[in-house]
């Protein structure tokens, strides 16, 4: 086996053989995905002892990724330096209060924006310009894009049901109305493709939807906070989206973000769309859905 040089296609392998490894070797394996900085900022030694797992392992991995040293398998990783891990949300919450309690709401505020800008540009250097079009032309291929979204992520799904609609008729959302799904996806098959966002922990239900759409032949597309989330392990393209922020719970500013990256690109791929816009518009002007009293 040739070993892999390029991140991405690295991070796949590892999700294609986790299911196949010893449990040891799947530990570490799971501890590359979901830890990509610390891998490459941390020795060997290190990883070993903040995990627990010992050191004999990870040339064991190394070599069954097809790598001749476990310097050769970490030096992948060497530009990837953001760390993915998951934060309680009550304890998060007592560390924002504290902050604004000692440092007081100027400090705050600051936070929120430094996050801000570092999960925007994270997001940029994450997703190459290449992946992007390459997921909007299979979601432009698609005879049915199928979106699922639960939990806090449902308005993401949502938002993304809005903008696609303007440029297709093809866009369903998996609503479960009712506690319900089955329906939802009643003719999902090879032919269509499946976005499905969810962070850590997530939505039962999303994975769920996700297997079965992997089980009929669909192609499943997943935005997800990391590459060992069970999203990513199950779909054929991942997008990762930062979410790290002061708050409380995950930010969903680059997941709004690359949702009109790919409704972006899906516009410069159809020709036809400036009609329908142009009609949606018309018709959403002769209903009277704007607002537009002349008194104000």
């Amino acid at each position: 086996m040739r070993a892999m040089s390029d991140y991405q296609d690295l991070q796949k392998a590892m999700k294609r053989v986790l299911p196949q490894l010893p449990p040891a070797l799947q530990a570490v394996a799971a501890y590359f995905l979901e830890h990509p900085g610390k891998v490459a900022t941390l020795s060997m030694r290190q990883v070993a002892a903040e995990t627990g797992i010992s050191a004999g392992n990870f040339p064991r991995l190394a070599k069954a990724l097809g790598f001749d040293t476990y310097n050769d398998l970490r030096r992948v990783y060497s530009e990837r330096v953001q760390d993915n891990g998951i934060g309680d949300y009550h304890l998060r919450a007592g560390a924002l209060r504290d902050v604004a309690v000692d440092e007081g709401q100027a400090q705050v505020w600051s936070d929120f924006r430094e996050a801000a800008h570092r999960n925007v540009d994270a997001l940029f250097s994450s997703n190459a310009l290449s992946r992007i079009v390459q997921v909007a032309e299979q979601l432009s291929a698609a005879r049915t894009v199928y979106l699922v979204g639960m939990q806090a992520s449902l308005s993401s799904a949502i938002y993304a049901k809005y903008l696609g609609s303007m440029l297709s008729e093809r866009f369903r959302i998996v609503s479960g109305m009712g506690g319900i799904f089955a329906d939802d996806i009643t003719d999902l098959g090879e032919q269509d493709v499946l976005l499905a966002i969810s962070l850590r922990p997530c939505s039962e239900y999303s994975i769920r939807i996700a297997q079965a759409a992997k089980a009929r032949g669909a192609r499943v597309i997943g935005c997800t906070d990391s590459d060992a989330s069970p999203l990513a392990l199950i779909a054929d393209e991942v997008l990762q989206v930062p979410v790290k922020t002061p708050l409380f719970f995950d930010s969903y500013l680059a997941v709004t973000l690359l949702l009109e990256l790919l409704l972006g690109f899906m516009t410069l791929q159809q020709g036809d769309v400036v009609e329908r816009i142009e009609s949606i518009e018309a018709s959403r002007v002769a209903l009277g859905e704007y607002w537009n009293n002349k008194e104000y």
